[in-house]
């Protein structure tokens, strides 16, 4: 039996994606962190709208991912779960790492004074190997992807057995635990763990090598993700306690604001990772809950959009900061700027989604997209032609 699609989980995913792409033109403007390409000039707002963000919206990501994985198993063995993982995963990485990401990487050297005769210079650069920063070759924001299918093969024994009748057992003895008023809550307790023991440890930015405590803290949201999609009482409970986890995710975040600006750190390492832990698992579990009340319907733009947000990801920062190249540039304000990139961005992706990628097989199975379907037409004139083959046998 195949579980019915969540449109509430496919619309999250679509506007987390769209908004994550907001957030990478803000990051042009900010001064709190670094950026592939960065503007002389900063924004207050910004900076602080895109450390909101931060705080929680790849946890949203993974969770989701997590959510959705449990519609990817289905019944499938595991083997061909992997097969299909790495057709949507494996692929679509590749092609991004050999032909997507290097136009990033080109306009960032240039912007920071590198020269090249042209651009294929630079590709045989590339090419040669040495990963970045020290090196060009690099899968910059495809990390994500990279991350994911490592998720995926790391957690499916265990969600192997919890498709089993054993793990439906404990999944179910849990839920009647955690659906309690305010028990979800605790599953911030492992978030916390990890963040404490791993993050001064490992400062390492989505590179595999030093990067254990990010890559450890988002599988497990990957994790309850897929745990929390399997039992629909738990999802009812994060339905019910939406408006306080908005509520705990806003004092949380206000606790972080205030030992900022006013309390001179006095949180110290402990008290900020488990702030921070709290920022992120209350507002995830707030915009899941809202979600799933408000966003569980189908329309043909959601259709449309579900299909194309995958490339649109793909591609969306390598459009963003050859745009970027050219209009820090301009002597104009930090709103036109932002304003016209983040816009542009997003046209100019749906624009090649629509003319280039979603229209032939081929760049289809490089996006990790599903083969396009007979038309109906076509399937018409082959009736039409069997039909008339076999009157005429008939006589």
């Amino acid at each position: 039996m195949k579980k019915d699609r969540r449109h509430d989980l496919d619309w999250l995913r679509v506007l987390a994606i769209i908004l994550l792409l907001f957030f990478h033109s803000g990051m042009v403007f900010i001064s709190w962190s670094w950026y592939f390409m960065q503007d002389s000039q900063t924004s207050w707002v910004l900076d602080e709208f895109t450390l909101f963000l931060s705080h929680w919206r790849m946890a949203l990501l993974f969770m989701i991912s997590g959510a959705g994985t449990l519609f990817a198993l289905g019944y499938r063995s595991g083997g061909k779960y992997i097969k299909e993982r790495s057709f949507k995963l494996l692929i679509p990485l590749t092609f991004g790492i050999l032909i997507i990401i290097p136009p990033q990487i080109y306009y960032e050297l240039i912007n920071h004074g590198r020269e090249f005769s042209n651009y294929f210079e630079f590709k045989y650069e590339y090419l040669k190997g040495g990963l970045y920063p020290l090196g060009d070759f690099s899968w910059h924001h495809l990390w994500f992807i990279g991350y994911l299918f490592l998720y995926s093969c790391l957690a499916l024994p265990i969600f192997l057995f919890l498709r089993s009748a054993k793990g439906k057992k404990i999944i179910t003895k849990a839920a009647n635990i955690f659906t309690r008023k305010g028990v979800i809550y605790l599953l911030v307790i492992p978030l916390i763990i990890v963040q404490i023991l791993l993050r001064n440890k490992f400062s390492g930015f989505h590179n595999l090598v030093d990067d254990m405590a990010n890559f450890s803290l988002f599988f497990l949201f990957f994790i309850y993700g897929f745990i929390i999609c399997s039992n629909q009482s738990l999802w009812d409970a994060i339905e019910k306690q939406r408006s306080l986890s908005l509520l705990l995710g806003v004092i949380s975040f206000s606790i972080l604001q205030m030992d900022k600006y006013y309390l001179s750190g006095v949180l110290g390492y402990y008290g900020y990772w488990i702030v921070e832990s709290c920022v992120a698992w209350f507002l995830v579990l707030a915009i899941l809950g809202y979600g799933k009340r408000y966003l569980n319907f189908r329309t043909k733009f959601l259709n449309y959009a579900n299909e194309g947000i995958y490339p649109f990801y793909i591609l969306h920062q390598t459009i963003l900061v050859i745009l970027a190249y050219y209009i820090i540039r301009w002597e104009t304000t930090i709103l036109v700027k932002y304003s016209v990139l983040s816009i542009a961005t997003l046209i100019i992706c749906i624009l090649i989604y629509d003319i280039v990628v979603k229209r032939n097989n081929v760049t289809r199975f490089l996006f990790g997209m599903k083969r396009l379907k007979r038309p109906q037409t076509e399937t018409l004139n082959n009736k039409r032609q069997v039909y008339t083959k076999a009157n005429l046998n008939i006589t």
